[in-house]
């Protein structure tokens, strides 16, 4: 099941501002990035389909239970959870869920995952991330690595465009968030991902849409809490 949020992003991604390469550019990647979808493993396939999940309500449940920053995390596999931050370096910040899965963010960009089976184990995304957080088009380089199917650790070098689109306002779990969007398209090894960013005035990713590994595909992550 699409979530409510990813739904949005996808949404927002039809609009298109800023300069006049950025509207040829941003329309472009995000009309691609809308057909491209990474392929899941099989023991994913092979879960029954999640119940639905009123993400609303369970972000207004968590915020009255907790006190510092949170994140809601949802998979194209259909799991959606809460994740709390349990610690931070400078940048980098780590949000376990109840379950005790792992997202790790740096700036707003995904650094690694824990708990999930193919893992994405860290990230080097700083040229991208400064031009996401800046939102500013141009191009930069960024490598992944993730387990494979044999456990071993893989490098994904990759090169990326950034683009940016139209600036939005939404509201959820009772607060309003406000954002330009910003595109990332990313090709290597025959692959082609594309992650979607609100990023607010301030230079902080609001909400996202961003690969993990060939097998888990996308995750889209909303702020609750910064």
């Amino acid at each position: 099941m699409k979530s409510r949020i990813g739904a949005l992003l996808l949404a927002v991604a039809l609009g298109g501002c800023g300069s006049e390469s950025d509207k040829l550019a941003g329309p472009n990647l995000v009309k691609e990035g809308a057909m491209s979808v990474a392929s899941a493993a099989m023991f994913w396939k092979k879960k029954p389909p999640a119940k639905p999940v009123d993400a609303e309500a369970m972000a207004r449940g968590a915020l009255e239970l907790n006190k510092g920053p949170l994140i809601l995390a949802s998979f194209e596999t259909g799991y959606t959870d809460i994740f709390g931050m349990v610690g931070e370096n400078g940048a980098m910040r780590t949000y376990n869920s109840p379950g005790s899965r792992a997202i790790i963010l740096r700036g707003g960009m995904l650094a690694g995952t824990r708990g999930f089976g193919f893992d994405m184990m860290s990230a080097e995304t700083e040229g991208t991330g400064r031009l996401i957080r800046a939102r500013q088009a141009g191009q930069a380089k960024k490598v992944l690595r993730y387990l494979d199917g044999l456990g071993l650790e893989r490098p994904l070098p990759l090169d990326c465009a950034v683009a940016t689109g139209a600036s939005t306002t939404y509201p959820f779990a009772g607060q309003s968030w406000s954002g330009q969007q910003v595109v990332e398209r990313c090709t290597g090894s025959g692959l082609t991902i594309t992650n979607t960013f609100i990023v607010s005035a301030e230079g902080r990713v609001v909400s996202s849409r961003q690969w993990v590994t060939p097998q888990v595909g996308y995750i889209t992550i909303q702020t609750v809490r910064p």
